[in-house]
């Protein structure tokens, strides 16, 4: 026992503390700054021609060296150090080389992007757009919402409605063989599939932020509960070599070793908190928070929460943790993130990206319309690519490190 809490001391000594105060900080929400993020924020256009058009409702990933577009059900490759459109990553369809949804996976090394196939494949592409072979997940498990590919295995976890499986998180080797999975963390809800009412999607960062970006999925159940997931949401990263797991209506974070779950940090919201036993209910639970997305850096925690999950008044806040200080600030996700470095539109987070960067994408008519609004921001020499942006030219990529 002293030997497992040693081992647990060093693995999260570069933390203040291993507990995270929301209930006290709802008590003093604030504006947030770009600078309580990083120290520079680049501003990234991407290219615009008629091989890589991207709509309004695209998702962005950001890797090492690539910005990742998944938009029209199409997957685009471009260039992070200039925004330089560099291919199209594969296609949808029944062929052979074909993935069933553009949402893309990478691996450690980000040398490939991975795609759903079903009924139980992930299609493999190299950044050039190669088709590079596929990997087969034996059923069960099967296909699974999210993916993690390590240089030693592929971790998935495992959500969806009244799943019939009695796990969490599956352990394959590369090609796809079940080697371990771990139990359920969420004790069994009351409802089943033929309980289900009727069934509606949502999709977009402004209803409920970074958690529902790939979109949400609402139940309404006969017994008068609802339950709202989102499938493809971010349960699963790693920093620093350190691969972590955040699980819906449980408020710790774990760390994954050798497919063991050792807590790393908890969400402490108090008279606040939702009991993951009355997920699907709507009673006294307009001011209970629900945290919905967790990613991290070296240097801090960036989460959301949202409380009024269920109620059309719902809000979602952006939330920071400073490992260093252990200093806890919430804002209004509604509010944005001043841009205090620029004195550009407020920035609203999307993802973080692999490396640890805060991202955000905008598209060109909501750039437009602010700068209408703010003509002087043209003179701005932080601003330069504004000079040469118009309404029909492809999103702008913002990154804060």
């Amino acid at each position: 026992m002293i030997l497992l809490a040693s081992c647990a001391e060093r693995k999260n000594d570069n933390i203040s503390s291993n507990v995270i105060d929301i209930e006290s900080s709802m008590q003093n929400v604030a504006k947030l700054k770009v600078s309580d993020f990083g120290n520079s924020i680049r501003y990234i256009p991407l290219e615009t021609t008629d091989d890589c058009l991207i709509d309004d409702r695209a998702i962005v990933k950001v890797l090492k060296d690539y910005i990742v577009i998944e938009s029209n059900q199409i997957c685009y490759l471009f260039d992070k150090k200039d925004g330089k459109f560099i291919s199209t990553i594969g296609h949808r369809g029944q062929d052979p080389e074909a993935y069933s949804s553009n949402t893309s996976f990478t691996d450690e090394k980000e040398e490939y992007l991975y795609f759903l196939k079903q009924p139980d494949n992930l299609i493999k592409y190299d950044m050039t757009g190669k088709f590079s072979g596929k990997i087969t997940f034996p059923v069960p498990p099967g296909l699974a919402s999210y993916y993690l590919l390590t240089d030693n295995e592929i971790i998935t976890y495992h959500s969806g409605i009244n799943s019939s499986y009695n796990f969490t998180l599956a352990f394959h080797d590369k090609t796809g063989a079940l080697k371990d999975t771990t139990d359920l963390l969420l004790p069994a809800q009351q409802e089943t599939i033929s309980d289900i009412m009727d069934v509606s999607v949502l999709r977009g960062s402004d209803i409920f932020g970074c958690w529902a970006e790939t979109g949400a999925v609402i139940i309404n159940y006969r017994n008068d509960n609802k339950l709202i997931i989102a499938p493809n949401a971010a349960t699963l990263w790693n920093n620093d070599g350190n691969v972590r797991f955040k699980e819906n209506f449980i408020d710790t974070v774990y760390n994954i070793s050798d497919g063991i779950l050792t807590p790393y940090i908890t969400f402490n919201t108090g008279s606040l908190n939702w009991p993951a036993n009355e997920r699907t209910s709507k009673n006294n639970n307009n001011k209970r928070v629900f945290i919905s997305y967790v990613s991290e850096n070296n240097s801090f925690v960036f989460f959301q929460c949202i409380t009024g999950l269920y109620t059309e008044e719902h809000i979602v806040y952006n939330g920071l943790y400073n490992k260093k200080t252990g200093e806890t600030k919430l804002g209004k996700f509604s509010d944005g993130i001043q841009d205090d470095m620029s004195g550009f539109m407020h920035f609203k987070p999307n993802t973080m990206s692999t490396a640890g960067e805060l991202v955000s994408m905008v598209d060109a008519v909501t750039v437009m319309e602010w700068v209408e609004k703010n003509p002087e921001a043209k003179n701005n020499a932080k601003l330069s690519f504004l000079k040469d942006f118009n309404d029909e030219m492809n999103p702008v990529v913002i990154i804060v490190l």
